[in-house]
């Protein structure tokens, strides 16, 4: 069967290419031949946590204490796997206990998966309240660890950060989305 596929395409490459030699156009029809590449990528695999690497990028600032802190996961694996819905994510204490977790930031989009060719990333980001204009009470708590596990994974990253979390506010993610934050 693939050689049968070889030897049409080789034709088709030759007659094509003595059309364009001969001065003529060439018109390509869709044939549905596009199958077969559909089957594949409805195969790719679900991101192993072994399939990737994580970092956080620069923490963004609004008024009022608001803070987006973005993380970029990559593929370093040689296969495409998809990512898709919500990391979980969790802030520790210095003893690596668990003191916030994140909830889920609502969205009216559509929750899409993100297939991550190998070198290609996606990101999801971290909204949170460090305190600012307007807060009154002690300096909010800063945490020098997040735990963050992607979906379908069984063990999570842990890395080290700095981020201010006041108490009594919102820790949200964002659904992980294909590309590079903006």
């Amino acid at each position: 069967m693939k050689i049968c596929r070889i030897t049409v395409a080789a034709i088709g490459i030759v007659a094509v290419a003595s059309q364009l030699a001969a001065g003529g156009a060439v018109t390509i029809l869709d044939t549905g031949a596009s199958q077969p590449f559909d089957a594949i990528q409805s195969n790719v695999q679900p991101c192993a946590r072994e399939s990737l690497s994580i970092k956080e990028g620069e923490t963004e600032a609004a008024m009022g204490g608001v803070r987006q802190a973005p993380f970029v996961l990559t593929n370093v694996s040689k296969a495409p796997c998809t990512l898709e819905g919500y990391p979980s994510l969790e802030l520790l204490n210095k003893a690596g206990a668990v003191v916030k977790r994140a909830t889920k930031q609502k969205s009216d989009d559509p929750i899409a998966a993100a297939t991550l060719e190998p070198g290609k990333t996606a990101y999801f980001a971290l909204n949170f309240n460090a305190g600012g204009a307007g807060y009154m009470g002690k300096p909010c708590p800063t945490y020098r660890q997040v735990r963050i596990t992607t979906p379908g994974a069984k063990r999570p990253f842990i890395l080290r950060s700095e981020i201010q979390s006041c108490p009594g506010s919102q820790v949200e993610v964002t659904p992980i989305q294909s590309g590079m934050p903006e």
